[in-house]
């Protein structure tokens, strides 16, 4: 895999179903691909600490996922543990409720106390955007990153895949945060498509099949 697109790429394990020796082989994936990041369940952050600690790549963990209607102050806790059990950055799901409801107030409010509670750690909100209209989509944009959201990612991978479009609506509406596409991405010429397109980072949890291209 080549190097400068390796580094874009983020493996994200974290289906409900997986054991310790699918993590433990995951991270060894990640490491010796040299990957950007590693995204766990926050029950294998020690796992996967354990795993990389002699790589590069940054731990991860989810918060509030996949759902995100988790009160403020429990994503707060969740995202301090996460901290204290050795994460290197957090991604919490979007308030999607709130935001229909067009509480556009306390849906920054939960961003930001989560990036308060973070403390200079990467915080990536995922919006969620096949849940969403384009109307939808640019005030969540638009929140996260007033909110200071250091990455918006367009899903959980639980609702459906972002499209090319929605990479293009992200890319035009947001100026500080970067811009993170999930999904069942299996391919390299699929990858560097959506990096053209704007996207900072690539997560998916088909890492493994990337190397069989």
């Amino acid at each position: 895999m080549p190097q400068p697109l390796a580094s874009k790429i983020e493996s994200w394990l974290v289906e409900a179903q997986l054991a310790r020796v699918e993590i433990e082989r995951g991270c060894a994936i990640a490491a010796r691909a040299e990957l950007a990041a590693m995204y766990v369940q926050p029950h294998y952050i020690e796992t996967a600490k354990k795993n990389l600690k002699e790589s590069r790549v940054k731990i991860g963990a989810v918060i509030a996922f996949p759902l995100g209607g988790m009160t403020t102050a429990a994503k707060m806790f969740e995202t301090q543990d996460a901290l204290t059990r050795g994460a290197d950055e957090i991604a919490m799901m979007l308030n999607i409720g709130a935001l229909r409801d067009a509480d556009d107030l306390a849906v920054k409010n939960d961003i930001s106390a989560v990036v308060k509670t973070a403390r200079g750690h990467d915080v990536t909100v995922i919006i969620e955007t096949p849940d969403l209209n384009d109307d939808e989509k640019t005030r969540a944009c638009q929140i996260a990153e007033a909110a200071g959201a250091a990455f918006v990612q367009t899903s959980s991978g639980f609702a459906g895949d972002a499209t090319y479009n929605d990479v293009r609506l992200l890319w035009r509406t947001l100026s500080r945060a970067q811009i993170k596409v999930a999904g069942a991405i299996d391919a390299l010429p699929m990858v560097s498509k959506l990096i053209e397109a704007g996207a900072a980072r690539v997560a998916t949890n088909k890492v493994e099949m990337l190397f069989r291209d």
